[in-house]
């Protein structure tokens, strides 16, 4: 309706103004130099409007050439980005395959129009360090800081965990300190210091770190008390069987937190190291005492027995106090028949052993078994227990 109305209107316009032109079609006179031009106005006027359209047509016309090109040009740069990207998304696949030789090719190829060439650079450093070519996987590696500058952290932990894995512990190390100080509650980069001061055996420096790992969940607290066990553990076997470090023996075992030292590994690894040391032998017997009183473990009670403390006879009466609370643990009997043999209390050592071998087979309990009965002038029975003893197949207590 509208269009017809519209029509109606255009219609009526061109018919009065067609009278219009009919009764004073105007007169219109251009001079230019010598040159003159007469034609009626309403000539003129029509003439004007078509060269505007004509004028309009022709920039249409480039307008639309330029934009042809514009478009072709956008066409032939997402055709090479497209390339790109898929050059580079075989040299990844290659990668994840292990065929490295292949992935570096594909993913330099991929790099010519990247938009994001630092993928590119740690996928090829990855690859030439696979291939050993270590130059080429520094060279790629420099050329990502320059890529990308912002990145150093993603850089940086490849550049790490490469150097850890050709065992460039302190190269690795230097790394990781930096990063540490660009992102120092990095959950990987925590990690990765975590393996390169174990690698390393720097226990110190590990302790110093482990509060942070459980800050950064990197860690739970069940595993966060194991590495702190281990780690102590290193420290107290790190410590030489001289009589000028036992200042420093001491002063690792007052660094270890109250509720780990009556950990059970612990007091045995700093024991076994005070054993060198005869001045602290009763200090030895307490600490064993005092831990084993809370929790059995084989390894003390076997080791409560070697310690000779000048009185005997109290440490014949802790360890009997254990057996009350133990019964039946052939290394504290084992233990219990050591003590009373330096007590001279024959019969109660023999009994003790022979309690030992009923309920574990041993080769030390028949080899002190021996001892005695050899101490007793029984020296067919201790034949026998030697015998006995030599008899035990290799892997059996």
């Amino acid at each position: 309706m509208r269009r017809f109305i519209w029509t109606l209107i255009i219609l009526i316009f061109s018919v009065w103004l067609g009278l219009q032109i009919t009764k004073d079609p105007g007169y219109a006179f251009f001079a230019y130099k010598h040159w003159t031009v007469e034609m009626p106005l309403w000539f003129a006027l029509l003439s004007f409007i078509l060269l505007l359209l004509i004028v309009y047509s022709i920039a249409r016309f480039f307008d639309r050439i330029d934009m042809s090109f514009y478009r072709f040009n956008g066409w032939l740069k997402w055709r090479r980005k497209n390339k790109s990207y898929n050059k580079t998304n075989r040299g990844l696949i290659e990668a994840l395959e292990g065929n490295w030789i292949n992935a570096e090719y594909y993913l330099r190829t991929g790099l010519l129009k990247s938009d994001a060439p630092l993928l590119n650079y740690l996928a090829l450093a990855k690859s030439a360090h696979e291939q050993k070519a270590f130059d080429r996987r520094d060279t790629y590696l420099r050329k990502a800081h320059l890529a990308a500058p912002h990145a150093d952290v993603a850089i940086g932990l490849t550049q790490a965990q490469l150097q850890l894995n050709q065992g460039q512990l302190e190269q690795a190390l230097a790394t990781l300190d930096h990063l540490r100080s660009i992102a120092p509650r990095h959950a990987l980069v925590l990690k990765l210091l975590e393996r390169v001061y174990v690698h390393l055996g720097d226990w110190r420096h590990l302790l110093e770190l482990m509060p942070f790992l459980y800050k950064a969940k990197v860690v739970t607290r069940d595993e966060l008390t194991r590495l702190e066990i281990n780690a102590y553990t290193e420290l107290l076997r790190s410590v030489n069987n001289r009589a000028d470090h036992l200042t420093a023996l001491k002063a690792i075992w007052k660094s270890i937190p109250k509720k780990l030292q009556t950990n059970s590994q612990l007091v045995y690894h700093y024991a076994s190291q005070l054993t060198f040391y005869p001045e602290c032998s009763t200090d030895i017997e307490e600490c064993i005492y005092k831990t084993l009183k809370k929790s059995w473990d084989p390894a003390l009670g076997r080791l409560y027995g070697t310690i000779v403390v000048p009185d005997a006879k109290i440490q014949l009466m802790h360890a009997e106090n254990l057996l009350k609370r133990y019964d039946k643990q052939a290394s504290l009997l084992l233990s219990l028949g050591k003590i009373a043999m330096r007590c001279q209390l024959w019969g109660k050592a023999r009994g003790y052993f022979e309690e030992s071998l009923q309920v574990e087979i041993n080769q030390e309990t028949y080899l002190e078994y021996g001892k005695l009965l050899e101490q007793l002038g029984d020296s067919s029975g201790a034949m026998n227990s030697y015998r006995d003893g030599l008899s035990i197949p290799v892997g059996i207590p």
